[in-house]
Protein backbone atom coordinates (compact mmCIF):
# COMPACT_ATOMS: atom_id res chain seq x y z
CA UNK A 1 0.00 0.00 0.00
CA UNK A 2 1.13 3.68 -0.56
CA UNK A 3 1.69 6.01 1.94
CA UNK A 4 -1.56 8.51 2.07
CA UNK A 5 -0.47 10.92 5.00
CA UNK A 6 2.67 12.88 4.67
CA UNK A 7 5.92 11.26 6.93
CA UNK A 8 5.78 13.84 9.25
CA UNK A 9 2.29 12.51 10.41
CA UNK A 10 2.90 9.27 12.70
CA UNK A 11 -0.49 7.37 11.20
CA UNK A 12 -2.15 3.89 11.73
CA UNK A 13 -4.44 2.06 8.92
CA UNK A 14 -7.32 2.32 9.62
CA UNK A 15 -10.10 -0.91 8.31
CA UNK A 16 -12.39 1.21 5.20
CA UNK A 17 -15.30 -0.97 6.22
CA UNK A 18 -16.87 0.41 3.13
CA UNK A 19 -16.38 -1.51 -0.30
CA UNK A 20 -15.38 1.70 -2.46
CA UNK A 21 -12.67 3.20 0.11
CA UNK A 22 -9.42 1.44 -0.87
CA UNK A 23 -7.16 2.80 2.11
CA UNK A 24 -7.19 4.70 4.69
CA UNK A 25 -4.98 6.45 7.48
CA UNK A 26 -5.64 8.10 10.56
CA UNK A 27 -2.61 10.35 12.45
CA UNK A 28 -1.53 9.43 16.05
CA UNK A 29 0.66 12.99 16.41
CA UNK A 30 1.70 15.31 15.55
CA UNK A 31 -1.83 16.95 14.07
CA UNK A 32 -5.09 15.40 14.43
CA UNK A 33 -5.61 13.99 10.23
CA UNK A 34 -6.68 11.07 8.14
CA UNK A 35 -6.78 10.52 4.33
CA UNK A 36 -8.39 7.89 2.51
CA UNK A 37 -8.05 6.86 -1.02
CA UNK A 38 -11.55 6.00 -2.76
CA UNK A 39 -13.21 4.26 -5.98
CA UNK A 40 -16.34 6.08 -6.84
CA UNK A 41 -16.95 3.47 -9.04
CA UNK A 42 -17.71 0.81 -7.00
CA UNK A 43 -19.86 3.39 -5.13
CA UNK A 44 -23.75 2.53 -4.51
CA UNK A 45 -26.25 4.69 -2.91
CA UNK A 46 -26.95 1.78 -0.66
CA UNK A 47 -23.85 2.30 0.89
CA UNK A 48 -24.76 5.76 2.74
CA UNK A 49 -27.28 4.11 4.81
CA UNK A 50 -24.83 1.67 5.88
CA UNK A 51 -22.72 3.62 7.34
CA UNK A 52 -25.60 5.69 9.02
CA UNK A 53 -25.39 8.85 6.77
CA UNK A 54 -27.94 10.67 5.11
CA UNK A 55 -27.35 12.25 1.73
CA UNK A 56 -28.31 15.84 1.72
CA UNK A 57 -31.65 16.74 -0.71
CA UNK A 58 -29.33 17.86 -3.52
CA UNK A 59 -27.12 14.91 -3.00
CA UNK A 60 -30.13 12.61 -3.93
CA UNK A 61 -29.98 13.17 -7.63
CA UNK A 62 -26.21 14.31 -8.18
CA UNK A 63 -24.27 12.13 -9.97
CA UNK A 64 -22.56 9.03 -8.84
CA UNK A 65 -18.84 10.30 -8.53
CA UNK A 66 -20.39 13.65 -6.18
CA UNK A 67 -22.07 11.00 -3.86
CA UNK A 68 -19.36 9.16 -3.52
CA UNK A 69 -16.60 12.24 -2.32
CA UNK A 70 -19.54 13.14 0.28
CA UNK A 71 -19.84 9.94 1.63
CA UNK A 72 -16.38 8.96 1.81
CA UNK A 73 -15.05 12.27 3.59
CA UNK A 74 -18.27 12.09 5.96
CA UNK A 75 -17.06 8.70 6.95
CA UNK A 76 -13.13 10.02 7.45
CA UNK A 77 -14.21 12.56 9.48
CA UNK A 78 -16.53 10.47 11.45
CA UNK A 79 -13.44 8.27 11.93
CA UNK A 80 -10.86 10.78 13.26
CA UNK A 81 -13.74 12.81 15.25
CA UNK A 82 -14.23 8.81 17.21
CA UNK A 83 -10.92 9.55 18.36
CA UNK A 84 -12.19 12.49 20.12
CA UNK A 85 -15.05 10.54 21.76
CA UNK A 86 -17.20 12.30 19.56
CA UNK A 87 -18.86 8.79 17.99
CA UNK A 88 -21.12 8.95 14.66
CA UNK A 89 -21.10 12.65 14.08
CA UNK A 90 -22.12 13.55 10.46
CA UNK A 91 -20.22 16.76 9.20
CA UNK A 92 -23.17 19.08 7.58
CA UNK A 93 -22.49 21.78 5.53
CA UNK A 94 -24.11 25.43 5.39
CA UNK A 95 -25.59 27.17 2.62
CA UNK A 96 -22.50 28.65 1.46
CA UNK A 97 -20.73 25.48 1.85
CA UNK A 98 -18.77 25.69 4.88
CA UNK A 99 -18.85 22.87 7.08
CA UNK A 100 -20.46 22.88 10.31
CA UNK A 101 -17.76 21.87 12.68
CA UNK A 102 -18.87 20.19 16.40
CA UNK A 103 -18.60 22.70 19.40
CA UNK A 104 -15.24 23.25 20.38
CA UNK A 105 -13.48 21.83 17.09
CA UNK A 106 -12.32 23.72 14.40
CA UNK A 107 -11.41 21.47 10.91
CA UNK A 108 -10.64 21.86 7.42
CA UNK A 109 -11.59 19.54 4.78
CA UNK A 110 -10.12 18.45 0.88
CA UNK A 111 -10.33 16.64 -2.05
CA UNK A 112 -9.02 15.47 -5.22
CA UNK A 113 -10.45 12.75 -7.92
CA UNK A 114 -10.09 10.26 -5.57
CA UNK A 115 -8.65 11.35 -2.34
CA UNK A 116 -9.91 12.99 0.99
CA UNK A 117 -7.89 14.40 3.13
CA UNK A 118 -9.04 16.03 6.86
CA UNK A 119 -7.63 18.03 9.99
CA UNK A 120 -9.42 18.63 12.60
CA UNK A 121 -8.11 20.23 15.83
CA UNK A 122 -9.34 21.35 19.22
CA UNK A 123 -9.67 25.10 19.02
CA UNK A 124 -9.29 28.22 19.37
CA UNK A 125 -6.83 27.47 16.44
CA UNK A 126 -6.64 28.23 12.92
CA UNK A 127 -6.85 25.09 10.82
CA UNK A 128 -6.93 24.77 6.67
CA UNK A 129 -5.66 21.94 4.55
CA UNK A 130 -5.79 21.18 0.71
CA UNK A 131 -5.02 18.52 -1.29
CA UNK A 132 -4.65 19.05 -5.27
CA UNK A 133 -3.16 16.34 -8.16
CA UNK A 134 -0.09 18.33 -9.61
CA UNK A 135 -0.51 20.32 -12.55
CA UNK A 136 1.54 19.47 -16.08
CA UNK A 137 3.73 22.41 -17.40
CA UNK A 138 1.18 23.09 -19.85
CA UNK A 139 -1.59 24.07 -17.39
CA UNK A 140 1.07 25.56 -15.16
CA UNK A 141 2.09 27.66 -17.26
CA UNK A 142 -1.18 28.75 -18.26
CA UNK A 143 -2.36 29.76 -14.70
CA UNK A 144 1.01 30.89 -13.29
CA UNK A 145 0.56 34.64 -13.30
CA UNK A 146 -3.19 33.82 -12.15
CA UNK A 147 -1.57 32.19 -9.06
CA UNK A 148 1.52 34.01 -7.99
CA UNK A 149 4.11 36.97 -9.05
CA UNK A 150 7.17 36.39 -11.42
CA UNK A 151 9.28 37.20 -8.06
CA UNK A 152 7.31 34.20 -5.99
CA UNK A 153 7.92 31.87 -8.79
CA UNK A 154 11.36 32.90 -8.94
CA UNK A 155 11.52 32.19 -4.96
CA UNK A 156 10.42 28.72 -5.48
CA UNK A 157 12.40 28.16 -8.77
CA UNK A 158 15.60 28.89 -7.24
CA UNK A 159 14.69 26.09 -4.51
CA UNK A 160 14.77 23.40 -7.00
CA UNK A 161 11.12 23.47 -7.95
CA UNK A 162 9.63 23.04 -11.50
CA UNK A 163 7.20 25.37 -12.91
CA UNK A 164 4.85 22.82 -12.56
CA UNK A 165 5.44 21.98 -8.89
CA UNK A 166 5.71 25.57 -8.08
CA UNK A 167 2.65 26.15 -9.49
CA UNK A 168 0.72 23.93 -7.81
CA UNK A 169 2.72 24.06 -4.77
CA UNK A 170 1.58 27.81 -4.32
CA UNK A 171 -2.31 27.16 -5.37
CA UNK A 172 -2.64 24.70 -2.57
CA UNK A 173 -0.57 26.69 0.35
CA UNK A 174 -2.74 29.84 -0.57
CA UNK A 175 -6.35 27.74 -0.91
CA UNK A 176 -5.16 26.53 2.67
CA UNK A 177 -4.73 29.84 4.19
CA UNK A 178 -7.83 31.00 2.39
CA UNK A 179 -9.31 27.74 4.32
CA UNK A 180 -8.29 28.69 7.57
CA UNK A 181 -9.10 32.15 7.77
CA UNK A 182 -12.38 32.63 5.53
CA UNK A 183 -14.33 31.46 8.73
CA UNK A 184 -13.36 34.46 10.55
CA UNK A 185 -12.68 37.05 7.45
CA UNK A 186 -16.37 35.68 6.02
CA UNK A 187 -14.94 37.46 2.78
CA UNK A 188 -13.77 36.21 -0.68
CA UNK A 189 -10.43 37.19 -1.16
CA UNK A 190 -7.83 36.63 -4.19
CA UNK A 191 -4.26 35.04 -4.33
CA UNK A 192 -3.58 38.31 -5.00
CA UNK A 193 -3.69 38.91 -0.93
CA UNK A 194 -1.21 36.18 -0.15
CA UNK A 195 2.64 36.88 -0.56
CA UNK A 196 5.52 33.89 -0.39
CA UNK A 197 8.13 34.87 1.79
CA UNK A 198 10.18 32.07 2.46
CA UNK A 199 10.36 28.41 1.42
CA UNK A 200 12.28 25.43 3.51
CA UNK A 201 12.10 22.58 1.49
CA UNK A 202 13.74 20.30 4.10
CA UNK A 203 11.70 21.48 6.74
CA UNK A 204 8.68 21.21 4.11
CA UNK A 205 7.39 24.61 5.30
CA UNK A 206 6.60 27.93 2.97
CA UNK A 207 6.29 31.72 4.91
CA UNK A 208 3.57 33.62 4.03
CA UNK A 209 2.36 37.29 4.61
CA UNK A 210 -1.42 37.85 4.31
CA UNK A 211 -2.71 41.54 3.16
CA UNK A 212 -4.83 43.57 5.99
CA UNK A 213 -7.79 43.17 3.21
CA UNK A 214 -7.47 39.17 4.30
CA UNK A 215 -6.40 39.09 8.19
CA UNK A 216 -9.11 38.52 10.31
CA UNK A 217 -9.79 41.28 13.24
CA UNK A 218 -9.02 39.07 16.08
CA UNK A 219 -5.32 38.15 14.04
CA UNK A 220 -2.17 39.93 15.10
CA UNK A 221 -0.85 37.50 12.86
CA UNK A 222 0.39 38.56 9.28
CA UNK A 223 2.90 36.00 8.25
CA UNK A 224 1.90 31.91 8.83
CA UNK A 225 4.01 29.08 8.42
CA UNK A 226 1.99 26.64 5.74
CA UNK A 227 3.37 22.84 5.65
CA UNK A 228 3.34 21.06 2.63
CA UNK A 229 4.18 17.61 0.97
CA UNK A 230 5.61 17.14 -2.53
CA UNK A 231 5.35 13.64 -4.02
CA UNK A 232 5.25 12.93 -8.02
CA UNK A 233 1.37 13.52 -8.36
CA UNK A 234 0.42 15.91 -5.53
CA UNK A 235 0.42 18.45 -3.52
CA UNK A 236 -0.85 18.31 0.33
CA UNK A 237 -0.91 21.77 2.16
CA UNK A 238 -1.82 22.55 6.08
CA UNK A 239 -1.66 24.96 8.73
CA UNK A 240 -2.58 24.51 12.31
CA UNK A 241 -1.63 27.98 13.81
CA UNK A 242 -2.34 30.34 16.77
CA UNK A 243 -5.20 31.19 18.89
CA UNK A 244 -8.47 32.60 17.35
Amino acid sequence: MSQLLPPRFQSVQLDPCLPFILQAEISTGPFHAACCQFDASAFTPQLARQFGLVLPEPLRHAVKKRQAEYVASRWLVAKLLARSNLPNFQLFNRPDRSPIWPTGKVGSLSHHDHKIFTLIESGPVWVGNDIERMLTQEKAAELRSMIMTAEELALLTQSGLSLSQATTLVFSVKETLYKAVYPAVQTLFGFEQVTLIAIDPHAGKITVQLSTVALPKSSRQARWDIHYWLTDTEVMSWVVQGAL
